[in-house]
């Protein structure tokens, strides 16, 4: 009996989170968790932070141990000066160890660098993949709430025309409308009743677009408040913005790396054309036998050894001009990049400043079709206005409140998409957003 109570209780209290609304740092924090692209790119980052130690390991000391054993017959047949043929079954076994110590070799230190960074490089993508998570989770969170956002006004404007279609008929019962009328009304309805089950396919694809993210699929989420801060990009000047861009935007980061270590590889293969010199140590222990009889040798050895590349079909030439053309290629690249980056943020900072006036202009066009849609209904209740004139007018102002409900969720995600395109996006800013929900 306590089991089951134990077992309802917590099924009980599993059912009641999934129905609490969750909140935007409640999102971000399963996603930081959960999210498989972060959770790719974080192991991507640790896989690259030991190119560095991949790349000291060549200039640090080798030591190699090699070991054999043999089983070995020989059986000579005839005289040779006068000893007549004889056999010898015997074992040979023995080992070598070698030691190399790179003194110089100017391909590995420029290996060296090259790996430094591209352990930068790599800090780099994974700062972007966790700035593209916060837009991600960002985007994802307020598609949700405006599909269902969508939905209510698709189950008022049901409502609204169900109302409508009721009156109409009785007042075409009772003679004081036409036929006209109730059809109307009642298409008007049929179309609402098509749009609230649309909605909901909408709601649900979008929370599934959320569970892709975070691993879980959470039941609804809490919604912004009726009220929330505008503010125009700080600091609200464009170029401001686009000069911190070109200074700390990561994809731009990113680029510039590669184009370093693009710079550096010609650098590396250009080494083919000059010597390495390395410090060479043996030591050898050997037992073998033979007709003769057994015999043990050590044997060791210790020295330098220049290695001096004299002529190699021209393969250091032809890679070392692939790697001018590749670094080439790496500075056209960036350029281009830098170039989309100005038009991105230019285009974020835009877009904010946009989103602003066209919040204000959905709340003036909310408020007027409110107005009008009081009107029409007061005509319609003289005589005046038709069923159909009440039912446009309703669908008006249900458009304008989902006009403006999205505005706000744009200027949002603009307001986030800006500090991307700046390379300053962090945790924080969604936190700043947490404080505006309800």
């Amino acid at each position: 009996m306590y089991k089951f109570l134990y077992i309802f209780t917590l099924c009980l209290a599993a059912s009641l989170n999934s129905l609490q609304a969750e909140g935007l740092s409640e999102v971000f924090n399963q996603a930081l968790v959960r999210d498989a692209q972060i959770r790719e790119a974080r192991a991507n980052f640790e896989a690259s932070v030991l190119a560095r130690p991949l790349a000291r390991a060549s200039l640090l000391p080798q030591v190699s141990l090699t070991a054999e054993t043999s089983d070995n017959y020989i059986k000579t047949v005839g005289n040779t000066f006068g000893v007549p043929g004889s056999s010898a079954d015997y074992n040979s076994h023995g080992f070598s160890l070698r030691l190399d110590q790179p003194l110089y070799n100017h391909g590995l230190y420029v290996q060296l660098r090259q790996a430094k960074n591209t352990v930068a490089k790599a800090q780099a993508v994974l700062d972007a993949s966790e700035q593209t998570l916060i837009l991600r989770v960002a985007e994802a969170y307020f598609n949700v709430l405006g599909a269902e956002d969508t939905l209510t006004f698709a189950r008022s404007e049901k409502e609204a025309s169900q109302r409508q279609h009721e009156q109409a008929k009785i007042r075409f019962e009772v003679g004081l409308a036409a036929i006209t009328d109730m059809k109307d009304a009642q298409a008007v309805y049929d179309q609402a009743v098509a749009a609230e089950i649309d909605a909901k396919i909408t709601v649900e694809l979008a929370l599934d677009e959320l569970a892709v993210i975070i691993g879980d699929r959470i039941q609804q989420v809490t919604p912004l408040a009726s009220k929330m801060p505008l503010s125009r990009p700080n600091p609200d000047y464009i170029e401001d913005w686009v000069e911190t861009a070109l200074q700390q935007n990561l994809s731009l980061l990113i680029n510039n790396y590669d184009t370093k270590i693009a710079k550096q590889e010609i650098a590396k293969r250009q080494a083919g054309y000059l010597p390495t010199l390395d410090i060479i140590a043996t030591y050898n222990d050997s037992d073998t036998g033979g007709i003769s009889g057994s015999r043990h040798s050590k044997s060791s050895r210790i020295g330098l050894e220049l290695s001096l590349p004299i002529f190699q079909g021209g393969r250091t030439y032809y890679t070392s001009k692939e790697g001018s053309y590749l670094y080439q290629a790496a500075q056209e690249s960036n350029a281009q990049l830098r170039r989309e980056v100005t038009r991105d943020t230019r285009t974020a900072y835009h877009n904010v400043v946009a989103d602003i006036s066209r919040i204000e202009a959905f709340a003036r066009a909310t408020e007027s079709a409110q107005l009008a849609a009081e009107a029409t209904e007061l005509g319609f209740e003289v005589g005046t206005r038709n069923s159909v004139d009440v039912l446009l007018a309703q669908r008006r102002l249900f458009q304008a409140k989902r006009n403006h409900a999205r505005a706000r969720y744009d200027y949002l995600i603009d307001s986030l998409r800006l500090k991307q395109a700046a390379g300053i996006l962090s945790s924080t800013d969604l936190f700043e957003i947490e404080a505006w929900l309800q």
